[in-house]
């Protein structure tokens, strides 16, 4: 771990590998702590990218680091704001298969021997706030930079750079900036 500073964080890390779920939970609440809470663990990000492989960009913060809600192959980046109750799920229930229950696609249950499922990869832009209780879907592979999805919207496509998105299904409903504006802050790189 040549990216954390300090012996603390780095025997957290080592520790976080014992599988014993209450062990992890403080862990991760003695990290938030010690490293001034989510927006600026780098601690924290190494785990969820290591252990999990879920990539949060810097400054993120908020429901993305509720790993019942947020699964693997999620990349999310810089300056996020998640609010509480955000759901992404990378894959469905098969309903084509004999059987909808995870024991028949779900290897980390220990019944099937290879994923009969693959999880959808997911990236959400620099940015990009997500209201409470939000849900994304499978079918979404991007959500852009400087989007806004309000709260309770049920996501099921890809979502443009700075569109606000809100609804059941969510729909588009404006853009943040005028489109000029919106070129500018892409080839700017912020």
């Amino acid at each position: 771990m040549t990216c954390q500073p300090g012996l603390l964080p780095q025997l957290l890390y080592k520790v976080y590998a014992c599988k014993q779920s209450w062990l992890r939970h403080i862990t991760l609440r003695i990290i938030k702590k010690l490293e001034g809470g989510e927006m600026y663990s780098e601690t924290l990000r190494v785990i969820f990218s290591k252990y999990h492989n879920i990539e949060i960009g810097k400054y993120s913060y908020g429901g993305c680091f509720d790993l019942e809600r947020i699964t693997a192959h999620t990349k999310i980046g810089r300056y996020c704001s998640f609010a509480a109750g955000v759901c992404i799920l990378n894959r469905n229930h098969p309903v084509r298969f004999k059987s909808t229950h995870p024991y028949f696609f779900n290897t980390t249950l220990g019944y099937v021997k290879k994923e009969l499922i693959p999880m959808r990869h997911i990236v959400i832009g620099n940015d990009v706030w997500v209201g409470r209780n939000a849900l994304i879907l499978p079918s979404v592979e991007r959500i852009g930079d400087g989007a806004v999805i309000g709260a309770g919207a049920v996501v099921t496509k890809d979502v443009p750079d700075f569109a606000v998105v809100a609804g059941n299904p969510a729909k588009f409903m404006k853009w943040r900036f005028s489109e000029k504006t919106r070129a500018e802050l892409k080839a700017s790189q912020w």
